[in-house]
Formats: structure tokens, C-alpha cells, sequence
């Protein structure tokens, strides 16, 4: 799977985690880079993880994101928010106001 389509799947999920979460403005969810894995198809293994990773890096390279990785205990899971102009996108496409 060539690493642009994963990157674009993964954008997706995003999108469709924030809006099932309630298209909060802020723009915030919490992504676990190994359910992102295993929901994106990919191996649960290290490859499959990195590829995770690779893509979550291209949409913070391409602002379509900005990615924080909080530290102690909660700091398995990356709190991810989404650029203004993908969420206006998303809210436009999927008809939330």
C-alpha cells in the first residue's frame, strides 16, 4: 500500500473520528497510532506502525494537522487537531453547520 493512499485513509479517519465525536471547534482528538494501524488495514507490527507514524508526519508537513504526544501515562495516544480549513471542509461536506 503506497504510503500517499494510507496518509489520505488516515486523514479520514480523522475527519470521521472528529465528527463522530461531536465536530468539536477545536478541532482535538486523541489517535492511538496502533488502532489507527489496525483500523487503516495495516499490520499491528512495527512496519505497520511506522507507516502510521509516516503519514501522521506528512499531514503535520502538509498543515493539514498539528500533532502533540503528551508525556506521563496518558501519553500513549497522540492528541491530534485538525487544520481550520479541513474541518470547515468536513463540516461542508458531511452538512454540519
Amino acid at each position: 500500500m503506497a504510503q500517499e493512499d494510507i496518509g489520505e485513509r488516515l486523514e479520514m479517519l480523522l475527519v470521521m473520528q472528529w465528527l463522530d465525536e461531536g465536530a468539536h471547534d477545536e478541532g482535538e482528538v486523541a489517535l492511538s497510532v496502533a488502532t489507527a494501524a489496525v483500523e487503516l488495514g495495516l499490520e499491528g507490527d512495527r512496519s505497520g506502525l511506522l507507516a502510521v507514524m509516516a503519514a501522521l508526519g506528512d499531514l503535520e508537513d502538509r498543515r493539514q494537522v498539528s500533532v502533540a504526544w503528551p508525556t506521563g501515562a496518558s501519553g500513549r495516544e497522540a492528541r491530534v487537531t485538525l487544520a481550520a480549513d479541513l474541518r470547515r471542509d468536513a463540516r461542508r461536506l458531511f452538512g454540519r453547520a
